[in-house]
């Protein structure tokens, strides 16, 4: 017994001298939907004047076929929502979930950080994309002046000397997220001195927590608090979000922005009707279309054109459907169907992993899409 006592007295003080974000990877294992109760949080309200969406007349009649409602709930789905001509056509919801329940997005939130870039561009708070980072973001103390540009942070071109590694509970993409010092993090980026800035896609996060920054810093307000102004309040959001902050009030604006369903598919459909709602034009269009345009200039370290990504925003050809969607991690997704007018929104736990898909996509991916696709076809 004295053995046993001296060597988790042992342990638990190793434990107590591990960082925080090594503390809390060693907890928590992995990152789960609903996270956000771990951590500080900005309130993004719901709209000054929220709108329901209104409900198709044929709504729910018809529905994913057995195998793919059996393959829903084998991947532990919170939420599928298929919205089309700007009305709820399909909904369901599992795992205790209902239209009120709010959800983690993870790397969705990157998509939000694109728009709301966008929307700085347009009203000149930022001058130009390709603009060096630097001018915005002084914090990143260990880049050089002249080295990056706003536009190589979107298109996951920056070639930072990050591993984007969730596994692994010492690198700087666990730091960031559990991690409670986001200006500490900002301060370790660097660049690796290969010249393959602005040449090579990697997916990396620190990208999105430098656009995070950008916003932050060029209008003197939270993230949260630009999400308000220029998405939830103007997109008559009917729930509030939350979005998870470190111990100082900034965003981890990588990921952790948590909201309802519904809500997300007014992101989706914002983007099917090219920057506009209620008649009134958020985003500016020919940026939305410079979005969802894949970054073919670019080709990944094994040589593949760059043809599934564009400013934070993922590309699939479906069955001929051009489909620019967002993506979370866990099986988070709001795809974008511009040939039905449709925007499908999938809420989950669990995806199937395909590290050797270039496109970084895979059967999961097709058959939320496929289902969407039989709930729509008349």
């Amino acid at each position: 017994m004295k053995k046993i006592f001296f060597s988790l007295a042992v342990l638990f003080l190793l434990y107590s001298f591990l960082p925080l974000h090594v503390q809390m990877g060693l907890k928590h294992t992995f990152a789960d939907v609903d996270d956000y109760r771990l951590f500080n949080s900005h309130t993004i309200t719901k709209s000054a004047h929220p709108k329901a969406w209104s409900i198709q007349s044929d709504y729910n009649n018809k529905k994913p076929n057995r195998d793919l409602l059996d393959f829903f709930s084998d991947r532990k789905t919170c939420a599928y929502l298929v919205i089309q001509d700007g009305k709820i056509k399909y909904e369901q919801y599992w795992e205790n979930y209902n239209p009120t329940t709010i959800s983690g997005s993870f790397s969705m939130a990157k998509t939000v950080n694109a728009l709301l870039i966008g929307k700085l561009v347009e009203q000149g708070k930022i001058t130009s994309l390709e603009d060096d980072v630097k001018q915005y973001v002084p914090q990143l103390t260990n880049i050089p002046n002249g080295k990056l540009t706003i536009k190589e942070v979107l298109t996951m071109s920056a070639n930072m000397d990050w591993d984007e590694s969730y596994w692994n509970i010492f690198s700087l993409t666990a730091a960031s997220y559990y991690g409670n010092d986001l200006d500490k993090l900002m301060a370790k980026l660097k660049l690796r001195n290969n010249g393959n800035t602005g040449k090579l896609f990697e997916y990396q996060s620190s990208c999105t927590q430098i656009l995070g920054y950008i916003i932050r810093n060029v209008t003197h307000k939270s993230v949260a608090e630009n999400a308000r102004e220029y998405l939830w309040n103007p997109l008559g959001a009917e729930s509030d979000a939350i979005w998870s902050t470190d111990d100082h009030g900034v965003e981890k604006s990588f990921c952790c922005l948590n909201a309802t369903a519904r809500d997300f598919a007014r992101l989706g459909q914002l983007v099917l009707q090219n920057g506009k709602w209620d008649k009134v034009q958020l985003i500016d269009s020919a940026y939305i279309a410079a979005m969802t345009t894949p970054a073919t200039y670019l080709k990944d370290s094994k040589g593949h054109v760059c043809d599934w990504y564009g400013y934070q925003t993922w590309m699939i050809n479906y069955k001929g459907h051009q489909i620019p969607y967002f993506r979370g991690i866990l099986g988070q997704f709001i795809f974008v169907v511009p040939d039905r007018n449709a925007v499908i929104v999938r809420l989950g736990k669990k995806i199937k992993r395909d590290p050797d898909d270039p496109k970084m996509q895979n059967d999961d991916i097709r058959n939320y899409i496929e289902a969407g696709l039989q709930i729509l076809n008349d």
